[in-house]
Formats: C-alpha cells, structure tokens, sequence
C-alpha cells in the first residue's frame, strides 16, 4: 500500500492531482463567499479535525517540518489541563522548520476556548508573518463551530476542513452509538478526508472504507496517508486554491472527561504494555511520557484497545493524559495506571 494516490470517495480514481481536487471542490456544501478579490490580505485559515487518536498531530507535525517553503503557524487545542500534542510538536526540531506554535490548554476550542480562539487567529493575522493558519481541534471538537469562530474572526477567512479518520479505527468507531455521532459529523463537515494509518491494515480494507467513506460523504477527496505523510498541496490545497466554504455550527457532539498521570513513572516498559493490553473499557483514548528506572524515556500512545509504546528523547515531563467518557471512569484508569509503581 503505498498511500501516495488520493481518491474521491464513491469516485473512480482521478489520474491526476488536479483533476481529482476539482472533483472535490465540486462537492463542496456552499459556493465560496468571496472572491479573491474580495479576500485582500486575509490569511487561509484550515481547521483540521479528527476524533481522539486518529493521527492529527501526527499530520500535523509532517506539516510542519516540510512546508514546502510556507509560513505555516499551527494553532494547536487539546483537552485537559495538559497539551500533550502542542509538547509532541514542540519536540520537533528540523532544519526545515518555518513555522509557530500557539497552545490553547484546558478546553475545547468549540466550547469554553471559542473566545480565546478568535483573539488568537487575529493577533496571528494581524503580524502578517504566516503564509496559512492550521487550527488543530481537539478530537472531541465540532469543526464547523470552529469554523464559524475563523469566518468571524478579523483578517482571517476559513479555506477548508480537513478530517483525519483512522484507518484501524474507523469502522469500530461509526458502528458504536457513542462514537458514532462525533465522527461522522466530522467528515461530514469536511472537504478533504486523510485516511491515517493505510500501512496497519490491508488494500482490501482501505477500499471498502474508502466505499464507506463514500456514502457518508460523497465526492470528497480522500487521501491515504502512512506516517502523517500528505503533500502540502493537498493538504493545504484550499488555502493556495482558494476554495471557501461555509459549514453551519452545531451543537458538541460527545461529551468526555480527562484525567492526568503525573508524574507518570517510573515503570517498567512491559508493565505499561500488560496495562494496555487490557485497558478500562471506558477508556477512549491516552497519551503521553513515562519514565524508567534506568533513566530512559518512553511514549505511549491508545486508542482503544490499540496502543504503541516506543523510546523518546528526554529530558520530557513524565505525563499520561487519560481521555474516557465519564470522570469517575478516568479516574478509576488513573488510580489504576499510578499503581503500576
């Protein structure tokens, strides 16, 4: 599976890149509101959405270390009193890099951060240092809220939302009734869907939710991905493109609580691994650091009941953020996690 060609969902395959975004752009719910004569100086803003774990920040974080020669500040939102993703891309450090970072903490941009958010796009837009502004929504977020909050922000005008669905994930997440609503009104509101992790599963399952995909959002363009990899063109294609749209605000769809793990170690690595191996049914997603006794450094990231744990670089806060569907679950998993020791 190589995850180079992007497709229109419920389309035969476009054979060039402009053909097929055509197609997309064809799809698209609301004629763009202005022209670009119209637009002036206004900086593109992208929201770019995704349920909890389905790749975002690791899209994200492609972005920005190979830009292709763009501004590109990154305006970064997660739930809970610690930004686990905004710290993931701070550790990124390339050559390559032209661009910020802004961190929204201790909410949902749709929700309590909705004033907090509009400041912030201004201020940004105000400095005329970006070439194009990527909102990174929580996984819990309502993109077209978020959208409403870019279109009413001074010197700004919203160019596109991009979901990132996880190729693993996907289709257990739109059978759950809980999951369910959350997800598809993300790539409902969407332009372009990113289909995440295309190398975990086979060409057989990519087709049929890319079929899927189809009937729950026709037309849209969408693009596999392995490692968050996407061209920027595509990515930001509505943005360099110009292709507006509007998307009506509704209401959050799924209401979660947080819980935090710190400091969250030290432990041994195959004692996290039993841990996740059988993690709180409650339990949607973490995130975060751990210690070990020796002194090295590990990330852990779940979904689920699926989970990686791989070596990182310290020093690092040593932090888990448990992401569940009600605070007394999230805090029976944190109990339980800070047992470990």
């Amino acid at each position: 599976m190589s995850g180079a060609e992007p497709v229109a969902a419920g389309r035969p395959a476009a054979g060039e890149l402009d053909a097929a975004w055509q197609a997309a752009i064809g799809s698209i719910a609301a004629a763009r509101r202005q022209s670009d004569d119209a637009r002036g100086d206004a900086v593109g803003v992208t929201v770019l959405t995704g349920f909890l774990g389905s790749g975002k920040t690791t899209v994200l974080r492609q972005l920005l270390a190979e830009p292709a020669g763009l501004r590109i500040t990154a305006v970064v939102n997660d739930i809970g009193p610690v930004n686990v993703d905004a710290m993931a891309i701070d550790g990124l450090h390339v050559a390559s890099r032209t661009s910020d970072r802004v961190e929204l903490t201790n909410g949902c941009a749709c929700c309590a951060l909705v004033d907090d958010l509009a400041e912030t796009l201004e201020v940004l837009a105000s400095t005329g240092t970006s070439d194009a502004i990527v909102v990174e929504a929580s996984g819990v977020a309502d993109p077209a809220t978020l959208a409403a909050v870019v279109e009413s922000a001074a010197g700004c005008v919203l160019d596109g939302i991009v979901a990132v669905v996880d190729a693993q994930q996907l289709a257990s997440q739109l059978d759950d009734p809980r999951l369910a609503p959350a997800v598809r009104r993300q790539i409902d509101v969407s332009h372009l869907v990113v289909l995440s992790k295309v190398d975990q599963v086979d060409d057989q399952a990519v087709q049929s939710l890319t079929r899927r995909l189809g009937e729950l959002a026709p037309g849209r363009m969408v693009v596999p991905s392995v490692y968050g990899r996407i061209d920027p063109r595509v990515l930001l294609g509505a943005a360099l493109r110009g292709a507006t749209f509007r998307a009506d605000a509704g209401e959050h769809p799924l209401e979660v609580a947080t819980a935090v793990v710190s400091p969250a170690g030290p432990w041994e690595v195959t004692t996290v691994a039993r841990w996740f191996e059988s993690p709180p049914e409650t339990l949607v997603r973490a995130k975060g650091w751990f210690s070990t006794s020796d002194g090295s450094w590990h990330e852990v990231q779940a979904v689920g009941r699926s989970w990686r744990i791989e070596p990182a670089n310290g020093p690092l806060d040593p932090v888990i953020v448990l992401i569940g569907d009600s605070a007394e679950a999230v805090d029976r998993a944190a109990a339980s996690l800070r047992n470990l020791g």
